[in-house]
């Protein structure tokens, strides 16, 4: 799982890094954040109802894989 914000200055790294991780036959899932910076995952939960959705996501991924 890779997520990045429209406003994220690696926005093109993570779309690269899915494109070639897919080509590589593995199983990747990229999320755009429309509006969101940097490392906005990162503590700022008061901030951004996004962060806290993008934190679930990351739990929801976590928790298929660990049951595949």
């Amino acid at each position: 799982l890779l997520q990045a914000g429209t406003q994220e200055v690696l926005l093109s790294d993570s779309i690269r890094m899915a494109d070639k991780l897919k080509a590589a036959g593995v199983e990747v899932k990229l999320e755009v954040w429309p509006g969101m910076i940097h490392a906005f995952t990162g503590g700022f939960d008061d901030w951004f109802f996004e962060s806290r959705l993008a934190t679930q996501h990351v739990v929801k991924f976590i928790q298929q894989h660990l049951r595949a």
